[in-house]
């Protein structure tokens, strides 16, 4: 708990300078240097999955995140460049808390061999390379000149392309739309006076145009609202249309049928060809016969059928099984059979003209494909009309995105060629300790290497243990699945191998679960703020809205709350820069805080700071959540409704007597938490040790200092999660398995045995401590918790932390002149150390060793032990703890100086324990009879410890031994 000294406003930086480099995340850089002057090396590299061949790429737009170091000092892309190429530019994606620029995405024009790396170099330099921009806007119109083709976009009654030009020759007419049909009506974005088209980006590599609008009929009612973004490339006639069909505007409040959605493109090309792709190496091609169409259906290609009550979204959605291809009278290949898919390209051609296509992961979009006509119509199909379902219902709050790429060439230029650019794109990556040194996850730096992960695999008995490197498809119906792969976010696993490895496939199969989840179970909210005004407009939270969606609608079940993995979602917007997923995040996180939050009113309102915690799964979803968005948006709601839930948390005991009494134990460190659906074990008080040591604590995974609002809720919470720490380590690890269910009160009953992840809080513990018993302890409950669990969990934020510690044990710790005999603290203002004016006590010491990175300084009433050692068999402490306190639980004091570094100078500190423990009610909302509440007792002669702590370089290596705990 929190002590405040005198001379608030004197707060030391140390405490901060620790908080942002060490704490649960701690290291030191010592690779590389303090500024970007030394070139951040990249590796551009095709982006494939096991099974896929690279093409050779010869001048492509390459597009990816790259972290910058915050000595660098970068204040505005005015001060990069990229070595290497000769066209490049900038945008920033994130900044660090202090204003410098921690991500930025590069575009840049890259040649890369089929399946090898091209090498450039991110670097200090003048901005984006010199060029024209690519896009102007000429009042009623927008122009995109490439270099190559010169495009027109209108800015009201979007009509998609307004003209193409190629070497003077026209490809389309302006006669083109966003067409939808429902029931016997035709909506169109034609129809729409009200539409708008604005420059998003532009450079002289890439321009985006953002298109909004409405599809409407003629007499101006409307069926989807949309968001078409338009991606234009220099040198090329390829584009990429993402577009995103909405239903998600209270002025339009309800369930919306339709039959079939497309982009309709009206083309000059005369006495047309069709090419399809009809499977894996296979292609049809031919005249046009009237009409040529594609149409996937239903395909369990890639497909992850883990969750998600994958009938129910197929009934609703797409009957149909398997791959149709038409032209004119003759059948090349009929429905039926589920293995049966297209690669997902299609070219409309000419002798003179080309235009290909293709629709990103089509074999998994279903129902979707390409229709053409012999009179120029080519349809991008993003719902086919040749689906056997014409009532489609979509559901209100939601969604739905389709990436499509075009290219008008003259040469026979190959579809698939063209198809790849959006499907297996280049990208570009640094080392991975580059990541570390950035702190670019999450704000850690103490994560494992692919190198580390794997030997750690071989020395407990899982060396075949490997995320695939395959892109799977998902969509699923619901997310409420039990077992391993859905208590955790799998996909932030998937990025962070990525970043380790390089594996495309990896990397395709988080992003193409990042999509389902933002625009396939995310509740949206386009023309109101869900989370101000929804109490008003939805009561009942609960309640299905409108009526009867759920059971007509294929895309109604939204993320559930114990089951909302979507921590992964920033950190594919920082590798990609793909805005419409950030912003269909915010929109997830502003319809949470009104499902958990103001929608609630008193019950379970997690965001609000209820005096109780509720579902242990939920609240940690919910916590979790809220770091997360602490962490990657500006929006300060986050860290207040997080410091309302760690204050919540801090303030609460248990109770012995009382099942339903949550809260904090102090000498034995757990946090009992009894709502988890089965409330109490044969009426005793019980932990799911899988919930309250495992995806509880791991929500802390998510926070840095600044993640509470106030840096004194993170320090406390950060000895708030030492105590479990110890909690495991002394109760848990010792056990054989672990019971799904433990008792408390008595020794724990051995049923439901099973092995939970522990090892965010053993790592934690390690961290704060350096003892080397975290580690070696739990080693041996891995093999059982993986094989049980999933394996992809190795690659998890605190799996990760765990094994970095377990090969680089480089924290020690210590204590300034230690009373001795398990006795941790430096007495009270008996001991020559320790002056005292009434409330007032000066502590002054001889600094014990250079190099030290942080003081903590803790205050109690009574003598501290590093920890009371609960023995949970005898049921017995070694220390007693009616005259002891564990340094954890006693109280911080925040006024600690910062370390000097010389060896044997004199450090002083004041601290007026009045005030402080004046100061830590207040900030946790403490009065007389609260369980946490404490009382400043003139009479009582306190007693305070100096603990300190360092990190030595990454090169040392060895071990310490541990901080003098009890033997």
């Amino acid at each position: 708990m929190a002590i405040r000294g005198v001379g608030r406003g004197l707060r030391k930086s140390s405490l901060w300078l620790f908080l942002l480099t060490f704490c649960f995340c701690c290291g030191i850089t010592v690779h590389g240097y303090p500024a970007i002057g030394h070139p951040v090396e990249v590796r551009v590299h095709e982006l494939l999955p096991d099974g896929v061949k690279g093409l050779s790429r010869d001048n492509e737009v390459a597009s990816f995140g790259i972290p910058l170091r915050e000595a660098a000092g970068v204040q505005s892309i005015d001060e990069l460049a990229l070595r290497g190429p000769s066209a490049y530019q900038f945008r920033v994606l994130h900044r660090y808390p202090g204003g410098h620029v921690q991500w930025v995405l590069v575009d840049t024009l890259a040649s890369v061999s089929a399946g090898e790396e091209t090498i450039v170099w991110l670097t200090n330099g003048g901005g984006n390379s010199s060029g024209p921009l690519l896009a102007t806007d000429l009042g009623e119109k927008i122009s995109v000149n490439t270099g190559a083709v010169q495009f027109q976009i209108k800015k009201k009654n979007y009509n998609v392309f307004d003209s193409v030009l190629l070497e003077g020759e026209p490809f389309v007419t302006p006669t083109g739309c966003i067409a939808a049909v429902g029931g016997s009506t035709r909506y169109s974005s034609v129809n729409d006076d009200d539409s708008t088209a604005v420059i998003e980006k532009n450079g002289p590599v890439k321009a985006v145009i953002r298109c909004d609008g409405h599809l409407k009929s003629p007499l101006g009612d409307w069926l989807f609202g949309y968001t078409m973004r338009m991606y234009f490339y220099k040198g090329t006639g390829r584009t990429r249309l993402d577009l995103i069909i909405k239903n998600a505007e209270i002025s339009s409040f309800s369930i919306k049928e339709f039959e079939s959605v497309r982009i309709e493109l009206p083309t000059t090309i005369e006495s047309p060809s069709f090419l399809f792709s009809t499977g894996p190496d296979s292609i049809s091609s031919g005249p046009v016969d009237g009409t040529a169409y594609l149409y996937q259906a239903y395909s369990c290609h890639k497909y992850d059928q883990y969750m998600g009550d994958s009938d129910r979204l197929r009934n609703r959605l797409v009957p149909d099984v398997g791959l149709k291809v038409v032209n004119g009278a003759s059948v090349i290949h009929e429905l039926g059979n589920e293995t049966d898919h297209t690669e997902g390209f299609a070219s409309y051609f000419s002798r003179t003209k080309r235009i290909n296509c293709g629709i990103r992961n089509l074999y998994g979009m279903w129902p979707a494909g390409f229709t053409m006509d012999d009179e120029g119509h080519l349809y991008i199909d993003i719902y086919s009309t040749y689906n056997s379902k014409n009532d489609i219902n979509f559901a209100f709050f939601a969604h739905d995105k389709r990436q499509v790429v075009l290219e008008f060439t003259k040469s026979a230029k190959e579809p698939e060629r063209t198809f790849y650019a959006v499907q297996y794109p280049l990208t570009g990556r640094a080392e991975f300790q580059h990541y570390k040194d950035t702190k670019a996850i999450y704000s850690h730096d103490r994560l494992a290497t692919h190198e580390e992960t794997r030997n750690f695999l071989k020395e407990i008995g899982l060396e075949s243990y490997e995320i695939s490197n395959v892109d799977t498809m998902c969509r699923f119906y619901v997310w409420g699945q039990t077992g391993g792969p859905n208590q955790y976010d799998v996909n932030l696993c998937q990025y962070l191998h990525y970043l380790q490895t390089g594996n495309g496939g990896v990397f395709l199969a988080a992003q193409n679960m990042d999509h389902h989840k933002m625009f396939g179970s995310t509740a949206h909210s386009d023309d109101f703020d869900v989370y101000v005004n929804g109490p008003d407009l939805f009561p009942n939270v609960n309640n299905v809205c409108p009526p009867n969606q759920d059971k007509i609608s294929f895309n109604y079940k939204f993320f559930d709350r114990e089951h909302s993995h979507d921590v992964s979602v920033p950190i594919g917007y920082l590798l990609t820069g793909d805005e419409s997923i950030l912003e269909a995040w915010k929109d997830h996180g502003e319809y949470t805080l009104y499902d958990q939050g103001s929608g609630k009113g008193e019950v379970d309102s997690y965001y609000d700071g209820t005096t109780y915690l509720g579902y242990v799964r939920v609240f940690s979803r919910a916590f979790r959540r809220a770091g997360a968005f602490g962490s990657y948006t500006a929006d300060p709601v986050w860290r207040e409704k997080a410091g309302r839930m760690v204050r919540t948390l801090l303030s609460l005991r248990d109770d012995p007597e009382d099942v339903n009494k949550d809260g904090w134990q102090l000498g034995r460190g757990y946090l009992y938490m009894h709502r988890h659906g089965n409330e109490t074990y044969g009426g005793k008080r019980t932990n799911t040790l899988f919930m309250t040591c495992g995806i509880f604590s791991d929500s802390l995974c998510y926070y840095n200092p600044l993640g509470f609002g106030n840096p004194m809720y993170y320090e406390d919470y950060l000895d708030y999660m030492l105590g479990l720490s110890y909690h495991a380590l002394n109760e848990l690890v010792p056990l054989k398995g672990h019971p799904y269910v433990y008792t408390l009160d008595q020794p724990a009953i051995m049923e439901g045995l099973g092995s939970y992840p522990l090892s965010g809080l053993m790592a934690h513990g390690y961290e704060m401590t350096g003892n080397d018993l975290f580690l070696s302890l739990y080693k041996h409950h891995y093999n059982w918790m993986l094989t049980s669990q999933s394996k992809e969990r190795v690659y998890s934020l605190y799996s990760s932390r765990f094994i970095h510690d377990y090969y680089n044990r480089n924290v020690c710790t210590g204590y300034v002149s230690p009373m001795g005999a398990g006795r941790v603290d430096m007495g009270n203002s008996e001991c020559g150390n320790i002056s005292r004016t009434g409330s007032v006590y000066t502590l002054t010491w001889d600094v014990p060793e250079k190099g030290i990175k942080r003081y903590q300084i803790k205050c109690s009433s009574q003598p501290m032990v590093e920890n009371l050692e609960f023995d949970q068999r005898k049921r017995t402490y070694t220390y007693n703890p009616d005259l002891y306190d564990n340094f954890w639980a006693a109280l911080n004091v925040d006024n600690e100086p910062q370390p000097k570094q010389v060896e044997g100078e004199t450090e002083s500190v004041d601290i007026d324990v009045r005030q402080v423990i004046r100061e830590y009610n207040t900030l946790y909302n403490l009065s007389e009879g609260d369980p946490a509440h404490r009382v400043y007792n003139p009479e009582t002669d306190y007693c305070f410890a100096v603990k300190y702590s360092t990190v030595l370089p990454h090169s040392f290596s060895g071990t310490f031994p541990a901080v003098p705990c009890p033997n």
